[in-house]
């Protein structure tokens, strides 16, 4: 069983997870933009979350990128 997250929660997600903006930066936090049921795992009570936001990126003038269209099954507490 996958964690349940909530918005505001920190986590970390695997590079090519989600879709997004070409971004290397691999800790996102979960907005309160919606959600829906997960279809790559056999949790039931899995979320896939509609929009996270990447830690600042210091390396490109610390934008954030978005990331859409993450499960809860593909979030790490730590990095991987």
């Amino acid at each position: 069983m996958s964690i349940r997250r909530k918005p505001g929660d920190w986590v970390w997600v695997k590079a090519g997870t989600g879709f997004t903006d070409e971004s290397n930066r691999l800790k996102v936090e979960i907005q309160d933009q919606g959600c829906s049921p997960c279809f790559l795992c056999n949790d039931p009570e899995c979320t896939e979350w509609d929009t996270l936001w990447t830690e600042p990126d210091p390396e490109n003038s610390n934008k954030r990128h978005m990331l859409c269209h993450v499960a809860e099954c593909e979030m790490f507490d730590e990095k991987q």
